[in-house]
């Protein structure tokens, strides 16, 4: 199996390292000049060749404009890029919200009844795990989530048990991710995880920032079951980071609109695929 890796390295400091310096490079560059590479390899203290690797792939997953010897600043991004809070290649929470809206509640209550009484389950944040969360019944459970939207969801319901990770607050996305270690993730043990996807192809399931594989990879790491949750548009579009193999996936909870190919390439990995009609 492919894996698009993350780092030029394996540990979980240069993933890190990646997310930072990806978002110094959007800061650094022009909207209206070249920034060249050789200023971004002075300027990060990394090597030209680096430099064009993260060109590349900001390219790719549309955060700046490639161009020879260097790149350009899309219009506005170096206000967006002016902190952190903010994850590359990620939409709004609000944005995605409004996105697919019918399929992604009727995927997210289908995937409420796979939860048993007693579990303890993760839920990765992402606007189809959120309409989980609140179609989940007030049963006994306990839940790992990172994201906000899931944990305000959960409110209310006193038999579930919420456990939610440390860390700096993404505001735009809605979730909380720990770039300093030390997290609650490596203590916990799930029978089952419920994540979304950016996409999903013969790669596997796919976001664009490194840090949220990152986490999401030491997620699935703790569960016994991954149950992925992705409307049918999420089999259309690009990622550029692996999260997890397609052969590490149990099942996945999908709508009607799914084409024959990406039907036919989930099968081939021995994926359930659970079909929701959407009216």
């Amino acid at each position: 199996m492919t894996r698009i890796s993350v780092n030029e390295g394996n540990d979980d400091e240069d993933k890190l390292f990646i997310h930072d310096r990806w978002n110094r490079i959007l800061k650094l560059i022009n909207s209206n000049t070249v920034t060249s590479i050789e200023k971004l390899s002075d300027a990060l203290n990394v090597s030209q060749a680096t430099i064009r690797r993260d060109l590349n792939r900001l390219d790719e997953i549309g955060e700046l404009n490639r161009v020879r010897g260097g790149a350009i600043a899309l219009k506005n991004s170096q206000d967006e890029h002016s902190a952190t809070h903010s994850l590359l290649g990620q939409a709004d929470h609000s944005e995605s919200s409004i996105t697919n809206v019918k399929a992604k509640r009727a995927i997210g209550e289908h995937a409420a009844t796979l939860i048993d009484q007693g579990e303890a389950i993760i839920l990765s944040g992402g606007t189809t795990t959120v309409e989980l969360a609140r179609a989940v019944n007030s049963q006994k459970l306990t839940v790992l989530t990172t994201s906000i939207s899931i944990l305000n969801a959960l409110f209310g319901k006193p038999d579930i048990r919420i456990m939610i990770t440390g860390g700096e607050v993404f505001q735009e996305q809605k979730i909380v991710l720990n770039p300093y270690g030390d997290s609650i993730i490596k203590k916990f043990a799930a029978t089952k995880i419920f994540i979304g996807a950016q996409a999903i192809t013969r790669q596997g399931v796919l976001q664009t920032d490194p840090l949220l594989v990152h986490y999401e990879q030491d997620l699935i790491d703790r569960a016994e079951q991954v149950i992925v949750l992705a409307d049918s548009s999420k089999f259309d579009t690009r990622g550029s980071l692996s999260v997890c193999g397609l052969d590490r996936i149990d099942k996945v909870v999908t709508d009607d609109k799914i084409s024959d190919q990406a039907l036919a390439m989930l099968k081939e990995n021995d994926i359930e695929v659970i079909k929701i009609a959407i009216n």
